[in-house]
């Protein structure tokens, strides 16, 4: 029973410190957006691996029980440069929606069927915007949900416009905005069964 109790408190840490983590990286990154010219965007080595394991972890510890986060990853891509905690933000905004419309589907998560997948390749001789770039990340990250209401599927990138009640409808908006501030462009699509949004990035 002892033995219990110190897993079961093991556990309760591990999460109580990822809470903490996370509120304290958005606490930074709300600064960094209400103050643009005093605090400018940190600019680093991005290592995408590391950004799609920290996003995988959040999502986990949100939804522990029977969503899998499958992991397809390319480890040779190169770190580029570019504001960490801004791409994970994207990257985390793209992948929780994908679990909380997993997770309002009835029995998906119950039965262990609901999957999220992140994928990693690089690709050669690829533009984005009006600029070829010789090497570029594309970072997929896929679901097996209803997919995108055909409705709202042209504006799934507006301000304000959700296809999930309660929905900010502002997390693709921010995913888009923190992308393109990277010279990047987001790509999606959807069907039934299946949503997958791309992430393109200029590589060194």
């Amino acid at each position: 029973m002892e033995l219990q109790d110190s897993d079961k408190a093991k556990s309760l840490t591990e999460y109580t410190q990822v809470i903490i983590h996370e509120a304290d990286r958005l606490q930074t990154l709300v600064d960094r957006l209400l103050e643009p010219h005093r605090k400018p965007r940190e600019i680093g080595d991005v290592n995408i691996h590391e950004v799609c394991e920290r996003v995988r972890s959040l999502i986990l510890a949100e939804f522990p029980c029977g969503l899998q986060v499958v992991r397809d990853y390319d480890i040779s891509i190169p770190d580029f440069r570019g504001d960490k905690e801004q791409i994970i933000q994207a990257v985390l905004n793209i992948a929780h929606n994908a679990a909380q419309v997993l997770a309002g589907e009835s029995g998906r998560m119950a039965a262990g069927d609901a999957k999220i997948i992140l994928k990693t390749r690089a690709a050669r001789q690829v533009t984005l915007g009006k600029k070829r770039h010789r090497l570029a990340l594309e970072l997929h990250i896929a679901d097996n949900g209803p997919g995108i209401p055909p409705e709202i599927a042209d504006r799934i990138f507006y301000p304000l416009v959700s296809g999930r009640e309660g929905g900010s409808g502002l997390g693709l908006t921010l995913a888009q905005t923190f992308v393109q501030q990277h010279d990047g462009v987001i790509e999606v699509q959807s069907q039934p069964g299946r949503t997958e949004f791309t992430l393109k990035f200029p590589l060194p």
